[in-house]
């Protein structure tokens, strides 16, 4: 057995056989206890902290250390290494850290084992249904890096500093700020064709401090032709249990509340209003009472 071999596997041995004597280690090995003592001084050399204890109930120990060497994983416990880190993708402040994690994982498993991995991109804890994983994972690098990136979507390409990747209904947002520009702003991952590395970092205003609640604000009021404010007579608590963050942002005031969000179509606007079930008045704009009075009358004819 090659000396490296001999010590990943010695490696291993610590790992799954905690407390470990110098006897038992060479016996496993197949070499002398002396060779087998000189394997763990070169594992400390590199960065393992190993613990040895003397005595008939001592032996070696991998402990924790100040900065994390690498692992030997088995074809399982990369398996689920792989699915732990796609349920971690839907935990806020995760996605990037996990998506990065994966695309690494990916690149140094065994061949034989990537068909196991590719299984598990099938699990629907892992929102990549609208999202190329050619976009995604170059993004996601990108994020983790602050390396400038170049985004092309339909006939159009943009240059700009990415931030963080957002994961809203199970669709993907890039919070980025386009080269040049001094505002930060949210493009959507399934409308990107292709992402390609800069390998440079532009300068930017500093990032929004809760990337999801950004991208959630950029949804409900984004480049909408209404922009709508809502009057509401009962308490914000209430109203925000019942309205998703990125539909309408919910304003707190002494005994009631308003509702802010922007739509391209009133007539949709009426009808979720009406769903929810509040007693509200429209603040603006003054054509959405029309879309209200007419559903009212409608519901009325038809029921």
């Amino acid at each position: 057995m090659r000396t490296t071999n001999r010590r990943l596997e010695a490696l291993s041995l610590l790992q799954a056989h905690p407390g470990i004597s110098a006897t038992q280690l060479a016996a496993r090995l197949g070499v002398t206890e002396r060779t087998a003592r000189r394997d763990i001084a070169e594992l400390r050399e590199v960065g393992y902290r190993i613990d040895g204890e003397a005595g008939r109930t001592g032996g070696y120990r991998l402990a924790s250390g100040t900065a994390m060497p690498p692992l030997l994983l088995d074809a399982d416990e990369v398996a689920a290494v792989a699915l732990g880190l796609r349920t971690a993708v839907t935990v806020d402040g995760l996605e990037t850290a996990a998506i990065t994690a994966l695309a690494k994982l990916a690149q140094v498993v065994p061949s034989r084992w990537r068909t196991r991995l590719s299984a598990l991109a099938q699990v629907e804890t892992l929102p990549l249904h609208s999202t190329n994983r050619d976009v995604l994972i170059p993004a996601a690098l990108a994020c983790r890096a602050g390396e400038a990136i170049r985004i092309r979507r339909r006939e159009s390409a943009v240059d700009v500093q990415p931030h963080r990747l957002v994961t809203v209904r199970r669709r993907w947002y890039l919070v980025a700020c386009p080269r040049d520009s001094t505002r930060w702003r949210v493009y959507a991952l399934e409308r990107i064709k292709h992402v390609q590395p800069l390998g440079t970092r532009f300068p930017a205003p500093e990032p929004p401090t809760d990337a999801a609640m950004f991208v959630a604000d950029s949804l409900a009021h984004g480049p909408w032709r209404h922009q709508v404010r809502i009057r509401v007579h009962t308490s914000a608590d209430l109203v925000r249990d019942l309205v998703d963050p990125t539909v309408a942002t919910v304003i707190d005031h002494d005994d009631d509340c308003e509702l802010h969000f922007g739509t391209d179509d009133l007539d949709w606007a009426a009808r979720w209003l009406t769903y929810l079930n509040l007693d509200l008045d429209v603040l603006e704009p003054a054509e959405l009472n029309d879309h209200l009075r007419g559903l009212g009358r409608w519901l009325t004819d038809r029921y």
